[in-house]
C-alpha cells in the first residue's frame, strides 16, 4: 500500500520546484528573417488567414500587434509576430506561461506549447519563402 502522505508531499514539492523554474526562466524570443521580395500586403493576408484558421487571434501585446493562441487561464499562451524587414519578413515567436515571462520556442521549459508553436512557425516561414 502506498503512503498517501508521502505521495502528496512529493507531488507538492515537484509542483513547487517546477513553478519556481518556470517563473525564473526568462528566454529570448525566437527570431528569423524569411527572405521575401514579393508583395508584403498579399503575403501578410495569406499569413493572417493561415493563423486565424489555426485558432490564433490578433491582439495588442504592449505596444506590439501580435497573433495569440491560448487563454490566460489554463493554457500557455503562444505568440507570433510578423514584421516587414528590408531583406524580407521577420518572424518572431514566443510562449508566455506565467505572467509576462517570454520564452522562445527552443528549450525544455514549456516544451509542449513550444513544439506546437514551432510547427506553426515552420509552416509560416515555408509559406513566405515559397511564395517569393
Amino acid at each position: 500500500m502506498v503512503n498517501m502522505n508521502g505521495l502528496l508531499l512529493g507531488v507538492m514539492c515537484g509542483t513547487l520546484i517546477g513553478l519556481i523554474i518556470v517563473l525564473s526562466h526568462k528566454g529570448r524570443r525566437f527570431k528569423r528573417f524569411a527572405h521575401f521580395s514579393g508583395d508584403f500586403e498579399r503575403m501578410s493576408k495569406l499569413i493572417d488567414d493561415f493563423l486565424i484558421s489555426n485558432h490564433f487571434c490578433i491582439e495588442n501585446y504592449g505596444d506590439e500587434i501580435v497573433y495569440r493562441r491560448g487563454s490566460r487561464l489554463l493554457i500557455g499562451r503562444k505568440f507570433i509576430k510578423i514584421s516587414k524587414a528590408p531583406e524580407g519578413i521577420l518572424v518572431e515567436a514566443f510562449v508566455n506561461l506565467f505572467g509576462r515571462n517570454e520564452s522562445g520556442i527552443d528549450g525544455f521549459v514549456g516544451i509542449t506549447a513550444k513544439k506546437r508553436l514551432k510547427r506553426i512557425v515552420d509552416k509560416v516561414i515555408a509559406m513566405i519563402e515559397t511564395n517569393d
